[in-house]
């Protein structure tokens, strides 16, 4: 039984994502804008509500930021080593890795696909949920199974956790 805040406003996280959003966007912050942003993200956020399922439940939000602190440090120390392999004019050996995937859930799965595109050298290619892997492209690989023990412990087992 949903009640009527629910139905006016199904989302309102993802309605303050939308009017901070909408701030930013118009570059200014007057009581006009806010409250223009804010009717923006909850109609958004309410029409768009019967098309997108439940988000799944947080088991352990600490561990979620220590996951996205990985994430930034990873993004750092990839950058630096893009940097240094366009810098040193070697050959990059790039090349294609099929990861088995031991997640499930649609969300954690695109949320692992994404961190592997924002990590520069890396980039998803292909989900495959049926079949359970994700083709991954690197741009300079030197150790496929490394490559995968490392998304696997560093990201995909607390992603299981996380959600499960």
């Amino acid at each position: 039984m949903t009640t009527l805040r629910q139905q006016l406003l199904p989302r309102p996280i993802l309605t303050v994502v939308l009017a901070a959003i909408w701030v930013v966007l118009q570059n200014r912050l007057d009581a006009l804008t806010l409250v223009g942003g804010l009717l923006l993200g909850a109609l958004v956020a309410r029409f768009a509500h019967p098309f997108w399922p439940e988000p799944p439940v947080l088991r352990r939000p600490g561990l979620a930021l220590r996951v996205g602190g990985r994430l930034l440090w990873d993004i750092v120390v990839a950058n630096l080593a893009v940097a240094a392999l366009i810098l040193r004019w070697r050959r990059p050996r790039a090349g294609f890795v099929r990861y088995p995937l031991e997640l499930q859930a649609p969300v954690p799965i695109t949320l692992l696909s994404s961190i592997i595109s924002l990590t520069p050298g890396t980039v998803t290619v292909e989900v495959d949920r049926h079949a359970r892997h994700l083709w991954i492209h690197c741009l300079d690989l030197d150790d496929e199974a490394e490559l995968i023990e490392q998304i696997r412990t560093r990201y995909e087992r607390p992603l299981k956790e996380i959600f499960s």
